[in-house]
């Protein structure tokens, strides 16, 4: 099941001086049956027969393991996800240089937090919001989907740790909404929960395991069921 959503566009408008085409996915389980029609979706409208994927690890993964799942998700759907990216000890400048060639980059899961701040020092703001604005695509899993957003504050309602200032929050802002990933409806009974979604300063959407939202240009596909709460 999926619904369509229209930004109005003016949103982008201000924020890029113009309409900017720009194309992302948002979920919080990429192996969930909607997180891969979006996925795929957005593969779809790449102008290639094999999109080439990029991979920006959250946190050093040694043995590739996590690597290698999401490269076997993108196999699948007719994807090569040659290049790894890692922000940490095995950062190198050459894996930059070719992810900002592929045609799609894969931003995985973690600590949302830790990875901001790897974002942050290897100074990757402007050249992934460059490569969103030239028309490459992102597809953004837990954590990395709320590197998309204005703030990376809603990351507390999926159970992060948070210790950072207000200020050292701020993320990519390709999107005009935040988001929470492996959200349960029983949440919502939750004082504490309901709580710390009130304290956040823009409309978010509540995404759960089998969710996903596709941006490209200023429609906003919603797959499964996700709840936004409006500000």
């Amino acid at each position: 099941m999926f619904n369509a959503v229209i930004f109005n566009s003016t949103l982008f408008e201000c924020r890029f001086n113009g309409i900017v085409i720009i194309n992302l996915a948002l979920i919080s389980q990429p192996t969930a049956a909607n997180a891969q029609l979006a996925i795929s979706k957005l593969l779809s409208i790449l102008k290639t027969t094999t999109p080439k994927i990029g991979y920006i690890a959250s946190a050093p993964d040694p043995q590739r393991e996590y690597f290698r799942q999401t490269q076997q998700i993108y196999s699948a759907l007719n994807a090569e996800m040659d290049v790894y990216l890692e922000l940490e000890s095995e950062f190198s400048q050459q894996a930059l240089d070719a992810l900002l060639t592929c045609d799609l980059i894969h931003l995985s899961g973690g600590d949302t937090q830790r990875f901001l701040l790897a974002i942050k020092q290897r100074q990757l703001i402007a050249p992934l919001t460059k490569f969103a604005m030239n028309g490459g695509a992102i597809v953004g899993v837990s954590a990395g989907a709320m590197l998309l957003t204005p703030s990376i504050d809603s990351a507390v309602l999926c159970g992060d740790h948070i210790t950072a200032s207000p200020e050292a929050l701020s993320a990519l802002n390709l999107v005009p909404f935040q988001f929470v990933p492996h959200f349960e409806t029983t949440q919502l009974s939750d004082d504490s929960f309901n709580q710390q979604l009130n304290s956040l300063n823009q409309s978010v959407y509540l995404c759960g395991d089998n969710d996903a939202l596709l941006l490209t240009g200023n429609k906003l596909t919603l797959y499964g069921s996700p709840q936004l709460v409006k500000k």
